[in-house]
């Protein structure tokens, strides 16, 4: 776990790229290729002329690139085709999602290095969250986190034993188990429409993103795809894909998050550590 010094390093380290030229060229290049408009129209023109004043000034170019970025991660620049306009505001999207009050989804993820559960349902309201994993329909281990108390309960139904602990510091939980914050972490990486489809019999759109950045921990990233597909009727997602090559090739993982179901109110027993009298508790150390 990283510590507050690490922690402010990295920001500012962030902050540093983020004012950086090669960041702000990028960033430029990307609303142009959003649009799909050559550099030679007249509008991209003015643009360069724009920039190029802009670019005269550190703080005024700094506060454009935040802009920039903020204006990139909001979804405004989203368009399914030349001039036709999304019909998924991603935007909204994402304030749709963070005010979701409960959701309950299903995760089946696979990695090349080790076995795992078939699959698992999550439930997450704003404080707290449980997992319940699952090997032939049948329940293997669950997770309780309470992230007011920092609390952890992992209960190990295959060896009828619990593990309880208490943190001083709790990390946020990741994407995946996390899907409110999944649509903003989509927008502030480089990404791409895909379109329309159907999922699960719902007419859905898509963005794409290949960004290594997207993936989480510390390991090197060979390459990245990963999806979400939001309902056009309720603006809400409706699956999540994510395939991943680590380490050279030797480490393949896939993820699918489905079954959703958003702005749910879940109570509070769901969340309550149900341990039969017969388990042991296991110290940790």
């Amino acid at each position: 776990m990283k510590d507050n010094h690490k922690f402010e390093d990295m920001i500012r380290k962030d902050l540093d790229v983020r004012a950086g030229d090669r960041t702000y060229n990028r960033m430029w290049e990307i609303i142009l290729d959003a649009h799909e408009q050559s550099k030679q129209k007249p509008s991209a023109a003015r643009l360069t002329i724009a920039r190029r004043t802009i670019m005269k000034s550190p703080i005024v170019k700094l506060a454009v690139a935040a802009a920039v970025i903020a204006v990139v991660g909001l979804g405004v620049f989203e368009f399914i085709g030349t001039g036709v306009k999304s019909g998924v505001v991603w935007a909204e999207v994402a304030k749709k999602v963070e005010a979701s009050r409960g959701v309950i989804y299903r995760n089946r993820a696979s990695h090349s290095d080790r076995p795992g559960p078939d699959y698992s349902m999550n439930y997450l309201s704003a404080t707290q969250a449980r997992i319940d994993s699952y090997k032939a329909d049948q329940i293997i281990k669950t997770f309780y986190n309470d992230f007011n108390t920092k609390t952890v309960v992992f209960v190990d139904h295959g060896h009828k034993s619990y593990i309880k602990k208490t943190f001083e510091q709790m990390q946020p939980p990741s994407i995946l188990l996390n899907p409110k914050t999944l649509i903003q972490e989509f927008l502030s990486h480089e990404h791409r429409t895909l379109g329309q489809k159907t999922v699960d019999g719902v007419l859905c759109e898509g963005i794409e993103t290949t960004d290594p950045a997207f993936s989480e921990g510390d390991f090197q990233v060979d390459s990245l795809a990963a999806r979400v597909w939001v309902s056009v009727e309720t603006g809400y997602p409706v699956q999540f894909e994510d395939e991943e090559v680590r380490n050279n090739g030797q480490i393949r993982i896939a993820v699918v998050l489905d079954h959703f179901q958003w702005d749910v109110e879940l109570d509070e027993s769901i969340f309550e550590p149900n341990i039969p009298p017969d388990y042991m508790q296991i110290e940790m150390p």
